[in-house]
């Protein structure tokens, strides 16, 4: 594993995306928020990545209403060529106890190793290019635990309720949203068309398809748990018979039964495992 630092100054993280994306096979971007000015910037090398048969995914935040519909309808354009790219993203117009969706992180599998980005950057010119900004750049062989750990963060951002994937209609009225508030900021959130616009958009979001976790999806630890799972119920302790098996596959983890526990929750969360009581798991259904 090697760990290096971006600082947009010596080295910005615009180098070490365009260096990677071209031969990544699979691309997963979680950003606060998107900007044309900087996906035009890796634009090329995403296009080259779709075109040999790359897998592209972006989690983008929309609960600022500061990624550009632009942006938006050039990843759905991309989507409905048929090429592997999907968009999902975040919304919480409501401002209610939803946490802010803030997250910055890049992650890149060529099918030997993993580049990982992890920082301050959002995917605009001045989070790649232009700003001051702080990104440590991770090169790991992708059976490295850290590569793993990296990939069950990514499943816990997709896998929410609140994750949805925006048609053209969707896409058009969220664009009238963003032009009053880039307008008028704040001032625009209390009128009353804006809140009729956010209405709408709560009511769109509730019935647009949300990212449904595959069995090709599951990575590292969450693999190895998920593959394991007993049929029927059984009991955390049950899970602990791989310890040994889990212990050759990552040697450095001392901490192998707490790891077991943490994955069992992890896969809960993403609806993957039932826990009908405290220490009761049984698996849910079958994936694709």
């Amino acid at each position: 594993m090697e760990i290096i630092f971006t600082d947009n100054i010596t080295q910005n993280l615009l180098e070490v995306l365009n260096q990677s994306i071209p031969k990544a096979k699979e691309l997963k971007f979680a950003v606060a928020f998107m900007k044309y000015s900087g996906f035009t910037l890796i634009e090329e090398n995403i296009n080259k990545c779709l075109r040999r048969g790359g897998n592209i995914e972006f989690l983008v935040g929309l609960d600022f209403r500061t990624t550009e519909p632009k942006v938006l309808r050039l990843l759905k354009k991309l989507s409905n060529e048929g090429l592997l790219l999907k968009c999902y993203c975040f919304n919480d117009p409501s401002l209610g106890d939803t946490p802010v969706y803030h997250p910055k992180l890049y992650l890149l599998n060529d099918g030997e190793n993993a580049t990982i980005a992890l920082g301050s950057s959002n995917l605009t010119g001045g989070g790649l290019k232009n700003n001051v900004e702080v990104n440590a750049i991770i090169t790991a062989f992708l059976k490295e635990e850290i590569v793993s750990d990296v990939y069950g963060l990514y499943s816990r951002l997709k896998f929410q309720q609140s994750r949805f994937e925006p048609d053209l209609e969707y896409i058009d009225k969220y664009e009238e949203a963003y032009e009053r508030v880039q307008r008028k900021n704040a001032e625009a959130l209390r009128e009353k068309r804006t809140k009729e616009i956010i209405r709408q958009l709560e009511e769109k979001e509730k019935v647009l398809p949300k990212p449904i976790p595959t069995k090709s999806e599951l990575f590292g630890w969450m693999k190895l748990v998920y593959d394991r799972l007993p049929s029927g119920l059984f009991r955390t302790s049950d899970m602990y018979r791989y310890k040994e098996e889990f212990e050759r596959i990552y040697p450095e983890n001392r901490n192998i039964e707490a790891k077991i526990r943490q994955q069992l929750q992890f896969l809960r969360d993403m609806g993957l495992v039932k826990n009908p009581s405290r220490d009761r798991w049984g698996r849910v259904g079958e994936l694709a």
